[in-house]
């Protein structure tokens, strides 16, 4: 799968990005895991997945 409709924001802290669909129709929010190109829902917006991630929800 291209990058082209992701947009990186974050780091997993293991190598592995977060990354934003960049169409205005979904504001998903994906984990992409670097040792096997496999990209992973992880919150419908931004502003779940900040509250997600600095309450622990999301792991990686």
């Amino acid at each position: 799968m291209p990058f082209a409709p992701l947009l990186f924001f974050a780091d997993a802290g293991n190598g592995n990005l977060f990354a934003l669909l960049s169409t205005i129709d979904r504001p998903d929010v994906l984990a992409w895991n670097r040792e096997n190109d496999s990209r992973t829902w992880v919150a419908p917006d931004l502003a779940t997945y900040l509250d997600w991630r600095l309450t622990g929800r999301i792991d990686l």
